[in-house]
């Protein structure tokens, strides 16, 4: 055991002793009790400073956990509300989409009018050229006339002719001439009154264009809102669950250096054991590798997951070993004995631990190369991060190698005896086919080997 963990089993050696239990203190007063117990354990721990002081720390660590549990509630709250909020984002989601289409059609409607506005427009320009042309025919036409044929005129053209014949001709060619001339002012009238029609036609387009202009932006409008309200629901319940999560970090700090500062004495115990790596798949068992692995013999079970996910420590205890310093592995990768674990190891964990009152030995293999949370002789509590999952030493691809160990009867403040007692890497039941007489499924006593995924599955 290396010198940290010898401090912690001295330290904790002592309070194996028999406490009595006072009646229920008032701790309140945090900052007096703070300075009360500041070296309390110069006092002896058959004091009663002793015993009050060592009541004091498991009063602020239980306040503290009870705090980080109100936080998680506050985070299923807020997840609550969050996938509250997703279902009222899928419903904002299908109003943008119904009102993005409507934009679609509304704009091809406008594209569709502007095309006819030109075509109008174009038609209406040419006909007031075609009206200035005609206009300026007929009102030329009729300066002519009113000059040159007044009434007395036309009748003595008329009766100059010579003959009967000649009168007829004259008459015939006169009445051609006013007819003409009134063909004139009647193709002239016909496009004034298609220019006019255009025009009245222009004006509805006109019209229907500016309203449809006017909806397209106001459903513009309407959508930038959604999109709005749909960002500022993510970003507020977000934040309010990182600041919640930036919470609980910082109480399970507060709660860490009281547990630490405290020792065992007081250091909660774990009423069972939650899954260190949840959603991982078993890639191989316990006591033999699968066939289709080669067979053999295989101490523990593989659970197969991503790179880099998160191992969980699964109850609360001691670090006893941590080796790092192993790259990504492959077959036959003997690395791990350098840092202080087992050969072809890679990079390893190993806790002591109290579950359901009992004490147990566990051992993580094959974990990423820096990533490992904890030193040796810390103390961890369930469901803190450890390590993450790798593929170091004798590993084929990203898994987490899992031992277990059943060391005996126990709480947290008994596992300073068993460090005395089962302080081996194997925790005294051997490794390879050795390994094998020491199964606690055969009837075999503490200490003994279990099958974890018995024990972490989800």
């Amino acid at each position: 055991m290396k010198k940290t963990v010898n401090v912690i089993l001295s330290v904790f050696l002592f309070l194996m002793m028999t406490i009595t239990i006072f009646a229920e203190d008032d701790f309140s007063d945090t900052e007096y009790w703070d300075n009360y117990c500041e070296g309390y354990r110069l006092s002896g721990s058959t004091s009663e400073r002793y015993q009050t002081c060592t009541r004091y720390h498991r009063y602020k660590i239980e306040a503290s956990q009870n705090r980080i549990e109100d936080l998680r509630d506050t985070v299923e709250g807020l997840k609550g509300d969050l996938e509250a909020a997703q279902l009222e984002m899928e419903n904002i989601n299908n109003q943008i989409i119904a009102i993005q289409t409507d934009i679609d059609y509304q704009e091809a409607e406008i594209d569709d009018l502007q095309d006819d506005i030109d075509v109008l427009e174009k038609n209406i320009d040419e006909k007031e050229e075609e009206v200035a042309v005609l206009n300026e025919r007929v009102l030329g036409r009729m300066s002519a006339s009113q000059s040159t044929m007044h009434f007395n005129t036309y009748l003595d053209f008329l009766l100059g002719a010579s003959s009967f014949e000649e009168l007829l001709r004259r008459g015939y060619g006169l009445e051609t001439i006013m007819k003409s001339d009134e063909d004139m002012r009647n193709e002239l009238q016909d496009v004034i009154n298609s220019l006019n029609d255009d025009k009245a036609v222009l004006d509805d387009l006109m019209s229907d264009y500016q309203d449809r202009l006017a909806y397209l932006n106001q459903s513009k409008e309407e959508m930038s809102y959604y999109l709005d309200y749909q960002k500022q629901i993510y970003e507020e319940t977000n934040a309010l669950i990182e600041a919640t999560y930036a919470s609980i970090e910082e109480e399970y700090q507060n709660y860490t250096e009281l547990v630490n500062a405290a020792d065992f004495a007081g250091l909660p115990n774990s009423e069972g054991f939650i899954s260190p790596i949840p959603g991982a798949e078993i890639s191989a068992g316990t006591w033999y590798y699968p066939e289709s692995f080669g067979g053999g013999i295989h101490l523990g079970v593989d659970f197969a997951v991503g790179m880099g996910t998160q191992i969980y420590a699964p109850a609360t205890g001691v670090v006893l070993i941590t080796s790092d310093g192993c790259g990504y592995g492959h077959l036959g990768d003997s690395c791990g004995a350098e840092g202080g674990g087992e050969v072809y190891g890679g990079n390893q964990v190993y806790l002591m631990v109290s579950a359901g009152g009992n004490i147990y030995g566990v051992i993580f293999c094959h974990l990423l190369a820096g990533t490992i949370a904890v030193e040796e002789g810390d103390i961890v509590i369930q469901g803190q991060e450890i390590a993450q999952v790798g593929s170091s030493g004798n590993s084929t691809g990203p898994h987490s190698h899992v031992e277990l160990f059943y060391l005996g009867e126990g709480t947290t403040e008994d596992i300073p005896s068993y460090l005395e007692r089962y302080y081996t890497k194997s925790f005294n039941c051997g490794w390879g086919s050795a390994a094998l007489n020491r199964l606690c499924e055969n009837g075999v006593g503490a200490p003994c080997r279990l099958r974890p995924e018995e024990y972490f599955s989800e």
